[in-house]
């Protein structure tokens, strides 16, 4: 570049048109003009893209002014940074695109993560996860021993790594979702979407319309207790609730959803002679249909949310009675079944799991092998004492035959 401004170095492309650059190398490093125009630079050299049109251009630069921009351009096109295609309009030339000479070193000197640099992150925040995922399936805390959802967060992990065309920015927050996915079901929470953004993100509309169809198809959000809508409790019986002089009579409905704050502060519940709680939401639909007298069914959502155990353990409490216990026919039904039995241990009622034992596995037409959570879980619950016969008699035959079955197919 001399003394008086920059040489250039004009090549034709045809009739009215033309490609213009400096005479001069890329510079190695930012001028001091260069840092005037440092905000719409960044914006601009975001991306991979080698070249860009001057509408595209002005559009990014929309809140800077046309002005800014087109000078931003200009010390671009005067150091050397960009060739600018230009066309002959009115006697004037025009440029309507630019090319980057050196994009990379551009990005490097801004500050803005090149496609290497970014490689690089994304690597390593799989890599971080996939950590996190190993630790969690090693560890012996039983809330985060669920099969199902270790099964979710590994296929969710897989899907974002094989994605390369997702943006980092958008792989950190999926990454940040998948945890806060397991806090949730760790800490027994259950709420509305937006109760889980806020606490995901600390922003109740944190999560856009696409962040939520991507943790739809990774996960079962109805069993992992977020809702679109208030929670519900159902239940079937011939019982009634009672909330003072007001009542809901059970009888003669098929079944019933509550919203679960209300049944939490029923003041009289009965009269009930056993309780039936059952996994699979379809079963508990078919079985509602011909209850045995005096048995109250409810549908037990999953690994249940700690609201949903209270208002159990509150009408378990107002009406004593035995209970069934129907989960699926593998590791994770298992250890349901035995965590939801213990709000009956806790307060000296019997329950027996019921239709999820080997006959039931055996007759079932499913022939789903145990994936390595499954056996996981199914080692680390042979390992109890307090196993109950039945279920350890259930755990031994799958661990014999490498096995599992949902209830659907048989309740």
């Amino acid at each position: 570049m001399s003394a008086g401004g920059p040489v250039w170095i004009a090549t034709p492309k045809g009739r009215g048109e033309r490609l213009r650059r400096a005479d001069a190398p890329v510079p190695q490093e930012l001028s001091v003009e260069a840092l005037r125009h440092r905000a719409i630079w960044e914006r601009w050299v975001r991306g991979e893209r080698q070249a860009a049109a001057r509408g595209t251009l002005l559009k990014e630069a929309a809140d800077a002014g046309i002005e800014a921009a087109e000078a931003a351009c200009e010390l671009l096109l005067r150091e050397g940074w960009i060739e600018r295609r230009e066309r002959l309009q009115g006697g004037s030339w025009q440029w309507d695109r630019v090319v980057w000479r050196d994009l990379e070193r551009l990005q490097r000197l801004l500050g803005v993560a090149g496609r290497q640099q970014r490689e690089t992150e994304r690597r390593e925040a799989i890599a971080e996860a996939k950590e996190w995922l190993r630790g969690r399936a090693d560890t012996s805390q039983p809330t985060a021993l669920d099969a199902d959802l270790l099964d979710e967060l590994t296929r969710a992990v897989r899907q974002l790594e094989s994605d390369g065309a997702l943006p980092l920015e958008t792989l950190r927050l999926r990454l940040t979702l998948l945890r806060a996915v397991a806090d949730w079901h760790d800490r027994g929470e259950q709420g509305m979407r937006r109760d889980f953004a806020l606490r995901a993100l600390g922003d109740t509309k944190a999560l856009g319309a696409a962040d939520w169809r991507w943790l739809e198809a990774a996960f079962d959000l109805e069993r992992l207790r977020i809702a679109q809508f208030a929670p519900m409790f159902w239940i079937a019986g011939e019982a009634s609730l009672w909330w003072g002089e007001r009542r809901i009579d059970l009888s003669p409905l098929h079944c019933l959803g509550v919203p679960v704050e209300d049944v939490a502060r029923t003041e009289a519940f009965g009269p009930v002679a056993r309780y039936w709680l059952i996994e699979n939401r379809t079963s508990f639909e078919r079985q509602a249909r011909g209850l045995p007298a005096g048995v109250v069914l409810l549908w037990m959502p999953g690994r249940p949310s700690s609201a949903w155990s209270e208002a159990v353990e509150h009408l378990l409490r107002l009406a004593p009675a035995p209970a069934w216990i129907s989960a699926d026919a593998d590791p994770a039904g298992v250890d349901i079944a035995c965590s939801v039995g213990a709000m009956w241990d806790a307060q000296g009622s019997a329950w027996d799991p019921h239709r999820m034992g080997i006959k039931e596995l055996q007759e079932s037409s499913q022939r789903w092998r145990l994936n390595e959570h499954d056996e996981a879980l199914l080692d680390r619950l042979r390992a109890r004492e307090q196993l109950p016969k039945e279920l350890r008699d259930l755990c031994d035959f799958m661990a014999m035959h490498g096995r599992k079955a949902e209830q659907e197919g048989w309740l």
